[in-house]
């Protein structure tokens, strides 16, 4: 495994990708980014056997040999990502981007809608693992990345261990493979969910509000911020709540197997961790990270969370990382 320490330096070096900047966010946003998504995006839904509807999002490169696909984390739609597939839109990519179950557009598994409820963690794999056969198909010279973030980044590695031969990359962003909040608040969570409150929000958690930039904990961006909370407002479908307990418990029994069969992962991995994260434990990812015979850990000094929709001088470095692993891959 090799560790990269971003220095100072590079955060202040130019970029040249064209990346948006927060001083012109908001214009550029509506006159090039959403145009973008608008013009070469086609929302499509898959349905699973047990009759969940997954919804997507899908750009198609006519060649289609290089294909990545995006897999969100807790309470976020591929919405969230349109910047991206606009910064990464020069790279010969076609890209599927799929809203998990129980998150984004895609069903939920409670009556109660913004409840984040799965019954076992496995089903998110399962998940996937139809998704690739019946809409992503690729050919037999398609080259398979998956980006995913914090649950989707889990999800993504999971997915990997299973199919080692079927992924060709992999980017996590702030994967969450264990959970800050410590064993014995797990234990209590565990507890709560052996006790029959599985499906109750977690303690001090409730059903989905608008957040103030001054009092989030995912971003140094206040226009990223306020633009993931406008497609809530547009979009009232995807707002989600606080996880329930037994969501959380599931998170960590999927985390361990992650970090357990890590060793299962052959093809090259870049984790990009959150330094000053509050949700995702970074000892975890440092363990899985040892385990994965090609895996290259950028720690984004200062990062929140939300690694690609932090500030500029955060993001800048991160999508910097994504575009050359992206080119790697591709050669």
């Amino acid at each position: 495994m090799r560790t990269t320490w971003l220095v100072v330096f590079l955060t202040c070096l130019p970029f040249t990708l064209g990346a948006i900047s927060e001083a012109s966010f908001n214009q550029t946003y509506e006159s090039s980014v959403r145009p973008y998504v608008r013009e070469n995006g086609v929302p499509g839904e898959a349905r699973m056997p047990d009759g969940a509807l997954l919804r997507y999002l899908t750009i198609r490169n006519p060649d289609d040999r290089l294909i990545l696909v995006v897999l969100g984390g807790h309470a976020e739609s591929y919405l969230k990502y349109a910047e991206l597939f606009y910064d990464l839109r020069d790279l010969g990519l076609s890209i599927h981007a799929l809203d998990q179950r129980g998150e984004g557009f895609s069903s939920r598994m409670l009556a109660d809608r913004e409840k984040d409820y799965i019954g076992d963690w496995v089903t998110y794999v399962a998940d996937l693992e139809q998704f690739m056969r019946a809409v992503v198909c690729p050919g037999p010279n398609a080259r398979v990345l998956i980006l995913g973030h914090s649950l989707g980044a889990a999800v993504a590695a999971a997915y990997a261990e299973r199919h080692p031969i079927e992924v060709s990359g992999l980017i996590l962003s702030s994967p969450y493979l264990g959970s800050k909040a410590g064993p014995v608040a797990m234990f209590g969570v565990r507890l709560l969910d052996l006790f029959g409150a599985g499906k109750e929000y977690l303690l001090g958690g409730g059903p989905f509000a608008f957040v103030p930039f001054e009092k989030n904990k995912e971003t140094h961006s206040r226009v990223r911020h306020e633009r993931k909370f406008q497609d809530y407002a547009d979009n009232p479908d995807i707002r989600l709540g606080y996880p329930t307990n037994h969501w959380m418990v599931e998170m960590e029994r999927l985390g361990r197997r992650v970090r357990r069969d890590a060793g299962q992962i052959t093809c090259p991995t870049l984790v990009l961790q959150a330094a000053d994260d509050e949700y995702a434990s970074r000892t975890a990812q440092d363990a899985f990270c040892a385990r994965v015979a090609r895996c290259r850990k950028v720690v984004l000094q200062g990062a929140l969370h939300e690694v690609l929709i932090e500030r500029d001088g955060i993001r800048d470095v991160a999508l910097a990382q994504v575009r050359e692993f992206i080119n790697d891959q591709s050669e």
